[in-house]
């Protein structure tokens, strides 16, 4: 699991943004917990009073030595139960073919994106980083950037006016956090780092081991080591690191002014 650091600079804590509805889009069942970070956040986050929501993209079929059937059912299982340990009430199935994403069309899997973020609303996204451009895994590539732009589709009132039609007003989430894979290379450049108590991190790591199908075999403590190592670098026990994006990130000369300017309450 030890990768390396995906920041070589100690980065600034971030706080907890404001809201109280957080939606995780990942390609894999697993993909909530790894050693980059995710699982601790989403911990600490739901603790704090937030409901999550998981949207586990791909079928999983081929995660899996036992066979592509039975793999993913006892996947998707296994993915209900590592999630709770993290505070999320529902895990949400796309079912698209595991590998086969480069076969589906970008609008097709945004849609799905915008539809959902639409109806759940989130205050706070957290994806894989579409800037990530060495990620290996094609369904990583994929879901990042259909999910960075959903991010921001979602709340153009032109794009899929049929929504409303359901009753589903446009929304633009406020906040994005992004990650990828350390061992992947250049492409994820953090600039914040969240800490994590010791509580986020035994949900963490109660998450991460849950999925016996595929990490059976991993060190028991896997994300603790990794927690401690990436908070020992930015001066807390333990953390995570992102790269974040706020609702004024487009704006980038506004940053400045609102930072010198505005009174936080």
């Amino acid at each position: 699991m030890a990768a390396a650091p995906l920041a070589a600079q100690k980065l600034p804590l971030g706080a907890n943004p404001e809201g109280k509805r957080l939606l995780i889009i990942q390609s894999h069942h697993d993909d909530h917990t790894w050693e980059f970070g995710f699982g601790g956040f989403i911990a600490r986050l739901t603790r704090s009073g937030y409901e999550a929501w998981y949207v586990r993209t791909t079928n999983d079929e081929k995660d899996s030595g036992i066979g592509w059937g039975r793999g993913d059912q006892i996947n998707h299982k296994e993915s209900v139960e590592a999630t709770r340990h993290l505070g999320i009430k529902e895990v949400i199935s796309l079912n698209w073919r595991n590998d086969h994403m480069d076969s589906v069309p970008m609008n097709e899997v945004r849609a799905h994106y915008i539809l959902l973020i639409r109806k759940l609303r989130p205050d706070v996204l957290m994806t894989w980083n579409p800037w990530g451009h060495y990620d290996r895994n094609p369904d990583h590539r994929k879901v990042a950037r259909a999910a960075g732009e959903a991010a921001w589709m979602a709340g153009l009132a032109n794009v899929h006016p049929e929504h409303l039609a359901a009753g589903l007003k446009p929304h633009r989430v406020p906040y994005v956090y992004y990650s990828q894979r350390s061992d992947y290379g250049r492409g994820q450049v953090p600039n914040i780092a969240i800490e994590l108590s010791a509580e986020d991190v035994r949900r963490k790591e109660a998450a991460f081991h849950a999925h016996q199908n595929v990490r059976r075999g991993s060190p028991k403590d896997a994300m603790d080591k990794a927690s401690r190592e990436t908070g020992e670098q930015h001066g807390v026990r333990y953390a995570e690191v992102f790269y974040f994006r706020d609702e004024w990130s487009h704006l980038p000369g506004l940053a400045p002014l609102l930072e010198e300017s505005v009174v936080k309450r």
